[in-house]
């Protein structure tokens, strides 16, 4: 995984990231607290002056803003949380991820192993709960066999190997923990195209009945790439219930999207970007209960499209 160093166009300062935080929670209604985001700049500063910063937004009501950075070299930033008390230690779901996070080792010609990047650990925050989750970008397409074997998974997870292989989620991008809503996220490259019929069956996975959302199906497949798109799966940890399943168009022009409603159409509208080649993906989440949402994310600063096109993001 190449380490990209970040452009020097834009340059990070607290105090701005602080006040942009503030004003875009205040337009959109979500939560804030100052104390917060603070705590969150002055523990992981370097790592925002020198990573790519990205801010999400949901299509629900009073939902919070997050904000995360992608490291560009490997950073146990779980250890900066416990050290800053953002997180408490011994975290069953930090040492997943620490796990999860650690090389591979591959068969090679000849025989020989060859061992794979180190996974990117990052870091997901909102201006009220401060830390909330992290993950684990893998640059190179991990296996679900190795990474099911990485650590001590628990077998609320390992338990879907079989319901995933048949589904074709075979090959992990990404993996991400809650520390709130105590779940696992599986971030897989999935081949193209997608269609109404495997729609269908992903989003019945997490209990939603996708059938009953026939115009909005079509628009949604419309935006997907052809080849191979990124799908998303989350897991409760304690019940072993799937939550959700998203997929996700990346990548996409501002004036050439999907639409959005008024709350992220307000988002985009007052979201600053300081990249000169800004990154926009939009996500579409189910779950049980006919319950369904849609996500947008948006660089900020630190050239987010450049890195996620280094690590060969499906869609960039």
């Amino acid at each position: 995984m190449a380490d990209l160093n970040p452009p020097e166009t834009f340059k990070f300062t607290g105090a701005k990231f602080l006040d942009d935080i503030q004003k875009i929670c205040t337009v959109i209604g979500s939560p804030f607290s100052k104390p917060t985001v603070r705590a969150v700049i002055a523990a992981y500063s370097q790592n925002f002056r020198e990573g790519a910063i990205v801010l999400r937004a949901t299509s629900r009501a009073n939902d919070a803003l997050n904000f995360c950075f992608y490291e560009r070299r490997p950073v146990e930033v779980l250890r900066i949380a416990e050290d800053a008390e953002l997180l408490a230690p011994s975290n069953s779901l930090a040492a997943l991820l620490d796990a999860w996070s650690a090389p591979s080792t591959r068969p090679f010609l000849w025989g020989r192993q060859q061992q794979t990047p180190s996974p990117r650990q990052s870091c997901d925050f909102d201006p009220v709960r401060g830390l909330v989750k992290a993950r684990a970008s893998m640059g190179y397409m991990e296996h679900l066999f190795n990474l099911l074997r990485k650590g001590d998974v628990p077998k609320s997870i390992t338990a879907y190997e079989k319901l995933f292989n048949s589904l074709g989620l075979t090959d992990v991008r990404h993996v991400a923990v809650d520390f709130y809503s105590n779940t696992v996220d599986m971030y897989f490259a999935v081949e193209g195209p997608m269609t109404a019929d495997r729609a269908t069956w992903f989003a019945a996975i997490a209990g939603y009945d996708y059938d009953r959302d026939a115009v909005e199906r079509v628009d949604q497949i419309d935006w997907l790439p052809k080849e191979c798109f990124p799908l998303a799966v989350t897991i409760d940890v304690a019940s072993g219930e799937i939550t959700r399943v998203a997929w996700y168009a990346l990548g996409l022009a501002m004036d050439n999207r999907p639409a959005l409603g008024e709350r992220l159409e307000t988002f985009l509208k007052n979201a600053p970007d300081y990249d000169t080649d800004p990154f926009l993906g939009v996500g579409w989440s189910f779950g049980p209960g006919q319950q369904k949402y849609i996500k947008v994310e948006k660089s900020y600063s630190g050239g987010v499209i450049d890195l996620m096109r280094g690590w060969k993001t499906p869609g960039i």
